[in-house]
């Protein structure tokens, strides 16, 4: 009986001390995270120049075309002292294309209000040299940037930009749809012509 109790007290004790570990840092850490989630949203879209809509990605990008990215960041806080400063967007093209104007790769700002937001639209294009390639090719690239105030990492988002040399397989010729076109009209007007003398 006495080592049943004396176990129980062991394992009362060990839950106790378990339940003590400073484990408030850990929550604190988790907090802030969620804290930044909740105040700041960044989004990254794309788009083909000359286009209405922002996309997640486009495709079919062609030699010379100007993409267009859109940075958006938003102050979701709702608490008018939670005006924020030295936020920073950094934006990172990929190799496989270059700037031609629009706002810069990294862009720095202060004095957001709750509810503001900014916008920076970036233009760019694929590089010559990605199209000069002997053989079909398809390719996808991931345009990410991200958004950090003093330095501290808040979040990011992406957008893809989709590109080749593959074209579209050529329709029928004209002249071979107009000979199909005859050839069922013909069939159509033998069999209604057939349909009459058989009805007299």
């Amino acid at each position: 009986m006495n080592k049943n109790i004396t176990k129980l007290i062991g394992i009362f004790l060990s839950f106790v001390i378990l339940m003590s570990l400073p484990v408030r840092s850990v929550y604190a850490d988790q907090y802030g995270e969620d804290e930044y989630e909740t105040r700041f949203k960044i989004t990254k879209e794309v788009r083909v120049a000359g286009e209405t809509s922002w996309k997640d990605k486009v495709t079919d990008v062609k030699e010379n075309e100007i993409v267009e990215f859109r940075i958006t960041v938003k102050n979701k806080s709702d608490d008018e002292a939670d005006k924020a400063d030295d936020l920073e967007t950094k934006d990172m093209l990929p190799d496989e294309m270059e700037k031609v104007g629009g706002a810069g790769l990294t862009e720095e700002f202060d004095d957001f209000e709750p509810g503001a937001t900014k916008t920076f639209i970036i233009t760019a294009v694929v590089k010559d040299s990605e199209y000069d390639r002997d053989v079909k090719f398809e390719k996808c690239v991931v345009n990410k940037v991200e958004l950090r105030q003093d330095d501290d990492f808040i979040g990011s988002d992406t957008a893809t930009v989709c590109y080749g040399n593959i074209k579209p397989s050529e329709l029928p010729k004209t002249g071979a749809v107009d000979t199909l076109a005859i050839v069922g009209l013909g069939l159509l007007t033998a069999g209604f012509v057939t349909k009459k003398k058989l009805s007299k």
